[in-house]
């Protein structure tokens, strides 16, 4: 996440709209050049204020004219305007994500650039934190770990603590560095923060070090690469093995019907194995039951592990949820090299 709060808009332009321009409902208020040159000539203004940070208004405000304005209802234009709350329209999510779109290349940001409050500190924030929550919630590699309401915890979170503390944007690209100060006072007490505020989520497996054998503190697994929509990673069950979907948004370690009938074969699954069922609520709110069991002998790694609660789901996908790592001490993701590690 090394673009991770990227830029924090209190240079974001709301032009005089004295010059005008075409609306959604097709009303014309005024000429395209005359509401650029406004707004470039404000945007200039503002960016006198900010020391390391380039900034192309003319394309950025071209951009604004485009595709932003087209997007308003002149009434919703003009009841801002009698209130005093154009910033209010403009920060709308719809007409935030095209501002920030608006925003991408169109600026440059030296190393020595220091996040601090100027003006408009809840722009800022509430500019940031959208930016943070797009970053986690677009990337492949996070997205599966937070939910939305996650994402915007851990984003508040991290706003907030960057503007106070006074980071510079070098420093704040050293966010992955685990030795490094801003991952430590930032980026891992978010992280914390964020995951462990499901009250809900209850854990179907629990760390037992005497159900772990085999290896030394840790252990690496390889996480194949799946056409860019996440990565797949290998688990042996009593001898059979299996490529399973790495999903830490998942919550339990899911098999279906196939693999079940392969287990009852072999002798892994007995009648004994069977324990409680219980419901999930997929993505489209949609409910399904699944079937809890007990297994021993899962192997992942180095690792043999015992006493692994999975659940069995009719037509499910073979997924490998945040219940299964619980079994272990500690885990993480190295993304560079595309490994899970598993510390015993």
């Amino acid at each position: 996440m090394k673009s991770l709060l990227l830029f924090f808009c209190s240079f974001l332009v709301f032009p005089i709209f004295a010059q005008k321009i075409k609306t959604k409902d097709g009303v014309v208020i005024g000429e395209r050049n005359d509401f650029i040159l406004t707004c470039t000539k404000g945007a200039e203004k503002k960016m006198i204020q900010f020391n390391g940070f380039e900034f192309e208004a003319k394309n950025y405000c071209t951009c604004v004219c485009d595709n932003l304005i087209p997007q308003i209802y002149n009434w919703e234009m003009e009841k801002a305007m009698k209130e005093n709350k154009i910033a209010d329209l403009f920060l709308k999510d719809k007409n935030l994500d095209i501002l920030m779109k608006c925003l991408d290349g169109n600026y440059k940001i030296d190393d020595d650039f220091k996040f601090q409050y100027y003006e408009n500190p809840d722009l800022q924030k509430k500019v940031g934190i959208k930016s943070c929550m797009n970053e986690i919630l677009d990337d492949v590699e996070t997205r599966g770990i937070f939910t939305k309401a996650q994402a915007e915890l851990y984003c508040e979170c991290a706003v907030i603590k960057l503007f106070d503390k006074g980071y510079t944007y070098k420093e704040m690209l050293e966010i992955e560095d685990e030795n490094s100060e801003i991952f430590n006072e930032i980026a891992l007490p978010c992280l914390n923060e964020a995951l462990n505020s499901n009250p809900e989520y209850q854990s179907a497996n629990s760390y037992n070090t005497n159900d772990i054998v085999g290896g030394s503190y840790r252990t690496l697994i390889p996480l194949v690469d799946y056409l860019g929509q996440g990565y797949k990673l290998k688990i042996n069950i009593s001898g059979i093995s299996k490529y399973f979907l790495f999903d830490t948004g998942a919550s339990d370690l899911i098999i279906d019907r196939e693999t079940e009938r392969e287990l009852l074969i072999n002798g892994a699954l007995k009648k004994d194995s069977y324990l409680e069922k219980t419901e999930y609520v997929m993505a489209n709110n949609k409910k399904i039951k699944g079937q809890l069991v007990k297994v021993n002998n899962v192997t992942i790694g180095d690792y043999k592990v015992n006493n692994v609660i999975i659940s069995v789901i009719e037509e499910g996908s073979l997924l490998c949820g945040k219940s299964f790592l619980d079994k272990f001490k500690n885990w993480e993701i190295d993304k560079i090299n595309k490994t899970l590690i598993l510390y015993k």
